[in-house]
């Protein structure tokens, strides 16, 4: 008996050990960005998602019909799949991850990332990029609000003529996706840059973000 209380007890030991709720970054699929903070909170395109913790230690985060599914490996990045809204899965991709007792500059924890400030309306600048809401529509200026990590990573928000919001994901100085959905008709995010110049493509919406938007300066 003492025997099995022994095996019982280490068990849940070694699961306690991948309990500590991860902090990391991932992209997941095209639309959907997340990101989690130190107190337990997932942010999935800027918005808290409801947690359901279960037994085994698996994290769930639930956010506009959308899902992911975090699997914690204490000091090694989790293993985070997704369910978006259209009923596709996949695998997220990490982009950056705080082991448990690592030093902070591995992802700053002291500042909320740049999702989670954006999502609160909390933004470092403010400012016009040329922008387009149709296909062969002319440029014109559109406002802008930005919430930004530093090396490059950045959310940015833009206010379109029609009175529409989108949202636009950068890190490590690449940009990564936006807040496209299935209602938007065209999900293509495509990214090029010349220059100093992001050349973006979101659906049918075209957009023109300098560097010094993403980066500071």
């Amino acid at each position: 008996m003492i025997r099995k209380l022994l095996v019982i007890a280490a068990a849940l030991s070694a699961t306690s050990a991948y309990a500590v709720f991860p902090l990391f970054a991932a992209k997941c699929g095209p639309g959907l960005n997340v990101d989690t903070n130190p107190k337990g909170q997932i942010y999935m395109n800027g918005k808290v998602a409801k947690v359901i913790k279960r037994p085994d230690g698996q994290i769930t985060g639930n956010s506009a019909g959308a899902y992911v599914d975090i699997t914690p490996k204490g000091s090694e990045p989790p293993m985070v799949t997704y369910t978006a809204r259209d009923k596709s899965t996949g695998t997220c991709e990490i982009l950056s991850f705080k082991p448990d007792g690592a030093p902070a500059a591995q992802m700053p924890v002291g500042r909320a990332s740049h999702t989670e400030r954006a999502g609160q309306g909390q933004f470092d600048a403010r400012g016009e990029i040329p922008c387009a809401e149709a296909s062969g529509a002319p440029m014109r200026q559109c406002a802008f609000e930005v919430a930004r990590e530093g090396g490059g990573s950045a959310t940015v928000k833009v206010s379109l003529p029609s009175g529409k919001m989108r949202i636009i994901y950068f890190e490590k100085g690449k940009a990564l996706g936006a807040d496209l959905s299935q209602a938007d008709g065209d999900m293509t995010f495509m990214a090029t840059k010349q220059g100093d110049v992001f050349k973006i493509r979101a659906g049918k919406e075209r957009y023109e973000i300098i560097e010094a938007v993403v980066f500071g300066g």
